[in-house]
Parts: C-alpha cells; structure tokens; sequence
C-alpha cells in the first residue's frame, strides 16, 4: 500500500507543481506526519524532492524531472490505456499529447497489447443536441494549466450589448453533456464580490463563478500568476454549483394526458426529465393515454413546446397553460389563413 502511495505523491507534485504539506496529506487521506516521512523516504530513494518553508513555499519536484513509468501496474496501464481520444481532449488541443502519452505508458510500463485500439469510447454530448462554437476555449484551457490570470470579455445570455469585460482566475473546466464551462475565481474581492450575470457561489472567502465558455466573445492570458484557494477541488465544487443552480430555477409543474403517439416522442423532446415523469405516471388508459405531469421553466415555456405535439396532448392544470396553448393555436391558424387568403 505504500508503495502506491508513494506513486500517487510523486504524480501528484508532478502535476501540481507545487503543493503543501496538507493539501497533499488532504488529497492523499493521510496524516501531514505520514507525507513528511514520505517525501523523506522519496528523497532516500533519488527521487529529488524539494520542501520549502514560509509563503510560497511547499513541496515540489526537481525542475524538469519526470518520474519513469516503470512502476505502474498491469492494471493501472489499463486503466490509462483502455480510452481513446476523446472529442474534449480535441477541442483543449491535447488529442496529440495524449496519443504520445499512452505510447509512452505501453512501452515503459508494460501495459497491454491492444494494438493501439481504444476499448471504450467517449461520446458525451446528448443526441439531437448542437454542438456550440468556442472559439476561445484553448486560451482558457492555457490559462488554467499555467495558473494565470485571464482577461475576457463574456456575454450573459440575459444581457444584450458588448460583452462585459472582466479578469478571472481560471480553477478548472467542466464538459456537462457536450458544453463547456469554466468555473473560476472573481478578480479583486477577498471577500467574494463577484460582478456580473454568470451564475456563482463563494468557496471560502473567494467568490467562484461558472462561465458558459461559448459565451466568451475574447480570451487573453495575463502575465500575472493566479494561486488557486487551499483545498478547491473541482468535483466537489461542480456537484455543489449544480445542486444549487438546479434548485434555483423556477418551476411550473405541468399536469397533462398523453397519447403513446406523444409518449414515444417524450424521451427525445425532454430528455431525462420525461423518464422520471413516465415513472411517475398513472397507468395508461384503454386507449393507451397517459396522465403525468412536467416541469416547465414558465407558461410560455410550457405552451410553446406542448404546442409541437398537436391534439397528441391534453392540459389539465393549471388553467393558464390550457388558455396559452388555444392562444397559440390560434395564432397559428390566423397566420396560415393569412398566408392562404
């Protein structure tokens, strides 16, 4: 076990840079005592591990050392090994570098001969979903992994005009079903006053926000170093952000019948959403009709996509959703008699 563990540090300082005592006792689930004795006993070895006192300090690699990969595993090889390419690591621009590291782990760990075949492939965004333009998400993605400041300019999609300019700290990026948000720290308040429309939270002292990368009109890179808070860990953040967002939004529940003709079609016009609610429905009918209800974001939102599934539907609550639908089918037929006389 602690030979893993010792594995586990030296990948970690080799990817963090620079890290402190806790945080990788934190990382590692271990004792700051036990990380000591760790890093002494890396040394022992001729790993060239360097720990530094006082502000800025830490513990770190030899500049330009890289550890071999003799140690991993059969099974950690896999592990590495078994994805391809993903379409992600392509629009970051590290499909090549990827491609060179697992070269790399087949030769010098001794991995498996797949014949440089990917057994499991990453397809993540939603089906019948677009695929969004982000022009500037490989300035984003340089700035992170430098741990630089960046200098964008981001258009909420509630706000019209230029794009706000503003200064960030980039902490990571999360792909969420094919779109790309960056999650990143609110230039100039230690006590968390964040400007502008993108959704956020405080983490600590330090105000955090996530941007929708598609929304970025410009990204630069600043020559300013960014320090990312003690112990921020992405996951933990993304699945905190997201409970709340989710319990933020409005709700208008929806009770309606639906023909099997419509219920066929709920899965692809809803999406998981429609799973819940079918579980939750009533039995069908004789004629295969079915009460359930769905959540809309409001009452427009609601009539207009109710709307695409014609006489297939029926309302039953509330009444404001009925009268919307007969109002846009009104208008619907005004426009065609219209267009017909």
């Amino acid at each position: 076990m602690r030979a893993d563990r010792l594995l586990s540090l030296i990948l970690l300082l080799q990817a963090r840079g620079r890290a402190t005592a806790q945080a990788i006792a934190a990382e590692l689930e271990v004792s700051v005592r036990t990380v000591y004795r760790d890093l002494e006993a890396l040394a022992a070895a001729g790993v060239p591990v360097r720990t530094e006192s006082g502000p800025g300090g830490g513990c770190r690699l030899m500049e330009g050392y890289r550890f071999p990969l003799r140690g991993l595993r059969p099974d950690e090889a896999e592990a590495l090994l078994i994805l391809g390419v993903p379409g992600v690591l392509r629009e970051l621009g590290l499909d090549r570098a990827l491609d060179a590291a697992q070269r790399q782990i087949q030769v010098t760990a001794g991995g498996p001969d797949g014949g440089g075949a990917a057994l499991v492939h990453l397809d993540m965004p939603r089906w019948f979903g677009g695929q969004e333009d982000v022009p500037c998400l490989r300035d984003v993605a340089r700035a992170l992994r430098s741990c630089q400041r960046l200098a964008l300019r981001y258009r909420p999609p509630d706000e019209g005009g230029d794009a706000a300019p503003r200064v960030v700290g980039p902490l990571g990026l999360v792909n969420k079903a094919g779109l790309w948000y960056l999650v990143a720290a609110a230039h100039g308040s230690a006590h968390g006053s964040a400007h502008g429309s993108a959704h956020g939270s405080a983490y600590g002292r330090t105000a955090v926000r996530v941007y929708r990368v598609a929304r970025i009109a410009s990204a630069r890179v600043l020559a300013e170093p960014f320090e990312r808070p003690d112990g921020f860990q992405l996951a933990a953040f993304w699945r905190q952000w997201s409970a709340e967002f989710e319990a933020s939004r409005p709700r208008l529940p929806v009770t309606l019948r639906a023909s099997p003709r419509a219920l066929a079609a709920f899965g692809e016009v809803f999406g998981q959403a429609a799973w819940a609610a079918l579980a939750a429905a009533f039995p069908p009918d004789e004629e295969g009709w079915r009460v359930l209800t769905l959540s809309f974001e409001h009452e427009r939102a609601a009539a207009g996509r109710l709307a695409g599934f014609g006489d297939q539907v029926e309302v039953l609550a509330p009444p404001s959703v009925r009268a919307g639908l007969v109002a846009t089918a009104r208008q619907i037929l005004r426009r065609y008699d219209a267009a017909d006389g």
